[in-house]
């Protein structure tokens, strides 16, 4: 029984010793790619009240709830305990503005991301240009 059992246990503790170095790496510096600006012909409707849980441990960040423009609605996005992509990296919420009759809207993000404006956004400001 103990033989059956060791040969059980010394290949799982292996596979954890090889797999768990790799997993850190792959989070500590991913790349999430742009951030795209979009705009929207109407506002957001207003935040709604969120109960914040336990914090998982000292790396996690809240993510206040928003609004998410998806497709041409707004879809809620829940609050979240996130650990950031890079150590030194800090959320940024997302960004709401009335621009010229529709809304400019910069999704939340990480700071180490970089913001760039969306084709239909880059569309919308062409043709709008005072």
């Amino acid at each position: 029984m103990k033989k059956q059992l060791a040969n059980w246990i010394l290949p799982a503790v292996l596979m954890g010793f090889t797999c768990a170095p790799g997993f850190s790496q792959v989070r500590i510096g991913l790349d999430l790619g742009p951030v795209s600006i979009r705009i929207a012909p109407d506002a957001p409707p207003a935040p709604k009240m969120e109960h914040r849980s336990e914090r998982p441990n000292g790396n996690y960040v809240w993510i206040d709830g928003y609004w998410d423009r998806q497709d041409d609605r707004w879809a809620w996005a829940p609050g979240r305990w996130e650990e950031p992509a890079q150590p030194d990296s800090s959320w940024v919420k997302p960004q709401y503005r009335n621009e010229g009759g529709a809304y400019r809207y910069e999704p939340g993000h990480w700071s180490h991301q970089k913001m760039v404006e969306g084709d239909e956004y880059t569309r919308w400001h062409k043709e709008h240009k005072h």
